[in-house]
């Protein structure tokens, strides 16, 4: 059995949190490790280009697998996003391979694993919810996980979607080139982070975040 905590061992208890720096910080502060991202939105929203810079500043911290199950590595859009959003600069520590989940499940009990694993989306990769709390929650709790998905309006647009967000730490919804963090941490400027600055500003005719 479990030992209970008291109040001071509760509160002194060692909490590991991932540095972000600048704009991630200023949207989404310092987010623990071991959690799990819900980053949705509609075609053409920017939610791949959020999707591959949050994939950027984790790649700065530890080694981050990108599993792009909807465009492929062999994706003309998967490469060139690669390299406008600079991937190079973390080229020792990113990673990317379409997996399946059996495959995934054995890549990730290899010794040095990465710690974040995108699965870009989560309807081509999971069959069912109980597969993704095996998976996210109970076999590698201590991994990072950012899952993407799919926008019906301003919702996920399937079930599965739906319960992967309730679920969620951090919930990410991306519409207009602006990702608005849904989650439970979040940062100086109320979570709100520019995906693609000019596309924001010919949108909203803006160039500050009201």
């Amino acid at each position: 059995m479990k030992k209970v905590l008291g109040y001071g061992n509760l509160i002194n208890q060692k909490i590991e949190r991932v540095q972000f720096e600048n704009e991630f910080y200023e949207a989404f502060k310092n987010p623990q490790k071991g959690i799990v991202w819900l980053i949705y939105g509609g075609s053409g929203s920017g939610k791949s280009s959020f999707t591959m810079q949050l994939t950027k500043e984790y790649a700065k911290h530890n080694r981050t697998f990108y599993n792009p199950l909807e465009e492929g590595t062999d994706s003309s859009d998967f490469i060139e996003r690669a390299e406008i959003l600079n991937m190079i600069d973390v080229q020792d520590t990113f990673f990317a391979q379409k997996y399946n989940y059996d495959e995934l499940t054995e890549y990730l009990q290899k010794r040095n694993a990465p710690k974040t694993v995108v699965i870009d989306s989560a309807t081509y990769f999971f069959d069912n919810f109980n597969q993704y709390k095996e998976m996210c929650r109970e076999r590698f709790k201590d991994t990072t996980f950012i899952i993407t998905a799919h926008a019906k309006g301003k919702d996920p647009r399937s079930k599965l979607e739906e319960d992967i967000k309730f679920d969620a730490n951090q919930k990410v919804f991306v519409s207009g080139f602006l990702a608005k963090c849904q989650g439970r941490t979040i940062g100086p400027n109320g979570g709100n982070f520019i995906v693609y600055k000019e596309g924001y500003e010919k949108l909203n005719g803006v160039t500050q975040l009201l």
